[in-house]
């Protein structure tokens, strides 16, 4: 496409229309090109806001993998009890309305093999969320809810475990439910019986 007048770009906007081409084509496609096209603009224009490329896509992952930390955050938090809290975290992130973020996580760990920006910020998103997650465990540890545990050890085995499942939601391999069922054992095997959300916490997923 040609584009016969050119026009600086705020980079705000220039964001925004990375974070769409990744949802809608696929974090790979995100180029000063492709969000050059969607803006109707010059791919100079873009590269002007963004020179280097991978740290446009970098910046796109993070953008979208902040956004839905922030969210979960707000979700889990609004419970009261550890258990509750957990419960909630484990439901939300095995949803199936959240395969779109899932994609893009899967895909950063592909491409951040050799996009050195994009593999930083996959790193320090990952730690991100594992603070989050032993957090949430640590509160159950301190309450009593959970065995005398690592909350550290945990959260990452159930995190490698998220990402597992989550990838398998991509290719419909298992069941929700059967997806779902693995966290919440998972999660027993490692905090005891006082893990035992039930329909509770059934209940606030639903709304």
């Amino acid at each position: 496409m040609r584009h016969s007048k050119y026009r600086h770009l705020d980079p705000e906007e220039v964001s925004i229309a990375a974070v769409g081409v990744a949802f809608d084509l696929g974090l790979h496609s995100v180029t000063p090109a492709t969000v050059a096209t969607r803006l109707r603009a010059a791919e100079r224009a873009v590269s002007a806001v963004w020179p280097d490329a991978d740290e446009l896509v970098a910046a796109t992952f993070s953008r979208i993998v902040v956004a839905e930390l922030a969210e979960v955050k707000r979700e889990v938090l609004a419970n009261p009890s550890p258990v509750l809290q957990l419960s909630v975290l484990l439901d939300t992130l095995a949803a199936p309305d959240r395969v779109d973020v899932d994609s893009i996580w899967l895909e950063s760990w592909s491409l951040g093999r050799r996009n050195a920006a994009l593999g930083g910020a996959v790193r320090s998103e990952e730690r991100a969320w594992h603070t989050f997650v032993a957090a949430v465990i640590r509160r159950g540890v301190t309450s009593g809810d959970y065995l005398e545990i690592d909350p550290d050890e945990v959260a990452t085995h159930l995190l490698a475990l998220l990402d597992g499942v989550n990838a398998y939601s991509l290719v419909g391999y298992r069941t929700g439910p059967d997806r779902l069922r693995l966290l919440h054992a998972a999660a027993s095997m490692h905090l005891g019986s006082g893990f035992a959300p039930g329909t509770e916490s059934a209940r606030l997923i639903a709304r």
